[in-house]
């Protein structure tokens, strides 16, 4: 739904202003273990809605009142299309007779920002997307997050005296550090679920001057998954970006790969699924 409905204006308005988000997983994906206290309100809210014969599943919108009674639910075949939630929202905004928050309480409830600024000296944030190429086994595009050090920044840039047409290689551990996010947008994964098999990077000097320089960047990858028996789900994927540097400062300043070659193998029944994916990665400016 985070790249459906409620990344839609009109959602973010009426959210924003009549009621407090919450998110809460189920499947506790990427996330630690979650408390007991967590785990006895998701029960007793499940209850609730069965008992008042609302609609549930795995993933939907419920509409919890301060004093905890459930208000209203949808699931999410409807509630990811905007035309859906929206009137959902504005009813129970209507029957209930809420009146907006002030600025102050909307300033409090508000997520926690993403860390602005590199904990490492020099380091850079490298943001890496994947989705399904596939209507089926479509669950949006993931959004991670990794930084690079200074000191693996400088692993891509060009040896001082090298010239056009110069290759180099980038160690594996700080290729496989960007590419162990390369899984499929899913509910079952964690990243340190992920087994690197083959993690490659290869730089080449295309062009420059003694003050800039514009670097080809060609990788593979092949990563297993703890999904499925007796085989493990395998990916594999073959990237293609550009790097430019500021050969005076010895500094990164863009970076950018993809892979439109990825594909995703998983067994049902001994039998290989084969699913096509898209993986981005790019430098924070």
């Amino acid at each position: 739904m985070r790249v459906s409905s409620l990344s839609d204006p009109r959602i973010i308005e009426i959210i924003t202003q009549y009621f407090v988000p919450v998110w809460l997983s189920r499947d506790d994906y990427q996330r630690d273990k979650r408390s007991g206290e967590e785990q006895a309100e998701l029960e007793r809210l499940d209850a609730e809605r069965a008992r008042r014969k609302m609609e549930g599943g795995a993933v939907c919108v419920f509409v919890v009142a301060p004093n905890g009674d459930v208000l209203a639910t949808q699931r999410v075949q409807k509630a990811y299309k905007a035309e859906n939630l929206l009137p959902f929202l504005q009813k129970i905004v209507e029957e209930q007779k809420l009146k907006p928050r002030d600025a102050e309480a909307i300033r409090a409830s508000a997520a926690e920002k993403l860390d602005a600024k590199p904990k490492t000296k020099e380091g850079r944030f490298i943001h890496i997307w994947t989705r399904v190429d596939a209507k089926g086994d479509n669950r949006g595009v993931s959004n991670d997050r990794v930084e690079l050090t200074g000191e693996e920044l400088q692993a891509f840039l060009p040896p001082a005296d090298a010239k056009a047409d110069a290759t180099w290689t980038i160690p594996e551990k700080i290729a496989g550090k960007l590419f162990q996010y390369g899984y499929p947008p899913g509910p079952y994964w964690k990243t340190s679920d992920s087994k690197l098999k083959k993690a490659t990077l290869t730089a080449k000097l295309l062009a420059g001057s003694e003050k800039e320089a514009r670097i080809e960047l060609t990788g593979d990858l092949e990563m297993s998954f703890p999904i499925g028996r007796p085989t493990e789900g395998q990916i594999t994927a073959h990237f293609v970006g550009i790097a430019q540097a500021d050969r005076d400062k010895r500094t990164l300043t863009s970076l950018a790969l993809v892979s439109e070659r990825a594909d995703f193998v998983w067994y049902w029944e001994r039998k290989p699924q084969t699913v096509k994916m898209r993986i981005a990665l790019e430098m924070e400016p």
